[in-house]
């Protein structure tokens, strides 16, 4: 981060296991060297013949008089001693940065702790990466844009200004004129004031580009204000506007994968759902949350979360139609936890979308973007295009976790067992599934009702959930597009849902093809499976979460269960039954913001996370065939 010390570095990378791995070598080929000049040493290991022609060489002067070498002197024996144990030292701290070697030498605890500060580090970096990517990209693109003006090019609006901040939102809040781009949220170092706190960097697009962001790089006028106060304005600007606007935010627990193909296919079938994927702001506050330095409170970060949630889905309203929907995808499965508890208390009556795939699918998935896009955090973006500029790189924010989950006892034995690649892969997965159990286990004080969407069935998997192996993929896309739009109750006209098995037939051919070269041997889904057991409330192979939406004609967003015993020993279909509620997200967000509900009903919902010896060692309730 600005002003941060680096502490580790992407051990995983190839550039850098390449790096790490050739000075180790060098080093210790050098401290090899060196000791076989001690005659101790030589002794051991050359032939006699050898040993005495070194011998002969050692005590050989040159003609003018000087000794070639005196390899029995003491400070000789002193020198190269002194240097074989540094370049010993050297090469063994260097092989310890590769994984494959941690594993063997430290204790599980220690390299979970170690591959944490790793993962922590990477994240970190990739966000500065694409922030400067994005800079580069309102600064007139790769040939115009000047690293060295970045500090005299922004106008900067302090705390004090409030002036000259309801200026600029007068300027925002006009629907006649172009609303501006997040471009960043850090910190000014140069501020000599306040190098602490944190901004919010926006971006203008220019005047004769219209209302909507123009895909191309270009010239824009560029602002920082401070971060907390403008959007505590920016957010009672967006309360006190009407809107009929809905949100939909898609949170994800596949890689990735399932987030992805339901965006692409709204963005196919053309139904009028606007689109903002994995935004790298979003990514960045995730960040801040996770360590919060600044001591920002609960609320001021949920004001956050809406103001500028509401500000992006402001900028792409041109792209919204006859949904009046507009869907925002989270970053990947590793921000989840930090952000979707945040999200669900401002949008509380928006919809929400949970999709899910089986832990080893996401890990096969996930080695596969690795293996496509390198590990590295310098990722850059397919095309300069705002679209694609302003995304978090999702092999970044669907493989590398951001909440350890620190109340697993067993957890860092299991993932010993795993590489580094699988194992953040894993710790992320179950990090996000956590949260929608622990929000679940709320939903009577919280109100979650997410559509719960099953990767396996859009896939096309027999066997998950329907039992008998029949294809339910095109009835569940069905559903999904139903809730995410809004139309449940209006039949969806048939080119939009042409268009959309079109797309999802190309998506799921991607991702077979991505997961491929990848599949996991059974003796690596027995260790994966392991390490999601510890966490007693996930059950490992096709179990479905808790109100997974079965495909159906009349589908529900929830499902009584009918339990009698562990859901190990249920047959196929039962525990599907729907109960009476039929809330499907149709005409959530159609009201003023200042409309959301303060009721607050007590806890009812008992804890997810059972020990294992009173009681199953999973809790049943939690999930369904």
């Amino acid at each position: 981060m600005p002003g941060g010390v680096c502490t580790s570095d992407d051990s995983t990378s190839f550039e850098d296991l390449a790096i790490y791995g050739t000075t180790a070598v060098i080093a210790m080929g050098l401290s090899i060297i060196l000791a076989m000049q001690l005659d101790g040493v030589s002794r051991r290991f050359l032939s006699p013949t050898s040993l005495l022609a070194k011998r002969m060489d050692a005590a050989t002067c040159s003609a003018g008089g000087v000794c070639t070498s005196d390899s029995t002197s003491f400070e000789d024996l002193a020198i190269y001693g002194t240097t074989a144990v540094v370049a010993m030292g050297l090469s063994t701290i260097l092989a310890m940065q590769l994984d494959g070697v941690s594993r063997w030498f430290l204790s599980p605890t220690s390299l979970l702790a170690k591959r944490r500060r790793e993962y922590r580090y990477a994240v970190e970096q990739g966000s500065e990466y694409t922030a400067l990517m994005i800079r580069q990209h309102v600064g007139g693109g790769k040939g115009l844009y000047d690293p060295k003006t970045e500090s005299v090019v922004w106008a900067k609006i302090g705390s004090s200004d409030t002036e000259e901040m309801d200026t600029l939102l007068s300027e925002i809040m006009d629907s006649k004129k172009a609303t501006p781009v997040i471009v960043a949220i850090e910190q000014d170092l140069e501020d000599d004031n306040n190098p602490n706190d944190y901004h919010l960097f926006l971006a203008f697009p220019p005047a004769n580009a219209g209302v909507s962001t123009p895909a191309a790089p270009n010239l824009y006028q560029k602002v920082r204000v401070p971060l907390v106060a403008f959007c505590e304005k920016l957010a009672k600007a967006f309360k006190d506007q009407m809107t009929s606007t809905a949100l939909c935010f898609v949170a994800d627990a596949s890689s990735g994968m399932g987030a992805e193909m339901l965006t692409d296919v709204v963005k196919d079938c053309n139904h009028g759902v606007a689109t903002i994927s994995n935004p790298a702001w979003m990514t960045t506050l995730a960040l801040i949350v996770s360590k919060n330095t600044q001591k920002i409170t609960t609320q001021q970060f949920e004001t956050i979360i809406f103001a500028l949630c509401r500000l992006d889905a402001f900028r792409v309203r041109e792209s919204v139609g006859v949904s009046r929907t507009v869907l925002f995808s989270l970053p990947g499965q590793a921000c989840v936890p930090r952000l979707l508890p945040l999200i669900q208390k401002v949008f509380v009556h928006e919809r929400h979308l949970f999709v899910y795939d089986g832990c080893c699918h996401s890990v096969e998935y996930g080695l596969g973007m690795i293996k496509k896009y390198g590990s590295s955090y310098r990722q850059k973006a397919s095309k300069e295009e705002w679209e694609l500029v302003s995304e978090t790189p999702t092999v970044i924010s669907a493989t590398i976790p951001m909440a350890p989950l620190r109340h697993i006892r067993a957890l860092p034995g299991t993932l010993a067992n795993l590489n580094s690649s699988q194992a953040s892969i894993v710790e992320a997965w179950m990090a996000s599934v956590d949260m929608f159990l622990d929000m679940k286990s709320k939903e009577k004080k919280n109100f979650y009702t997410p559509f719960v969407c099953r990767a396996g069935f859009l896939m096309k998997r027999s066997g998950i959930g329907n039992g008998d192996g029949s294809d339910v993929s095109g009835l569940a896309l069905k559903n999904v597009l139903e809730f995410i739009s809004g139309s449940k109750s209006r039949a969806l006209p048939e080119e939009v849902l042409e268009a959309a098995q079109s797309s999802l037939k190309r998506k799921r051919s991607e991702f077979e093809d991505a997961v491929q070269s990848n599949k996991l041997s059974p003796d690596e889904k027995i260790l994966i499976e392991k390490s999601v057991f510890t966490h007693k409330s996930i059950l490992i192979g096709e179990k479905t979460l808790l109100d997974t939406v079965q495909p159906k004609e009349d589908w529900s967003l929830k499902a009584a269960k009918k339990l009698k015993s562990c859901m190990c020993c249920l047959e196929p279909g039962q525990g599907d039954d729907e109960d009476e509620s039929d809330d499907d997200g149709e005409g959530k967000g159609e009201t003023t913001e200042n409309a959301r509900s303060e009721t607050d009903q007590s806890n009812a919902g008992r804890s997810k996370y059972v020990d294992g010896k009173a009681q199953f060692a999973f809790d049943p309730t939690m999930f369904s065939k």
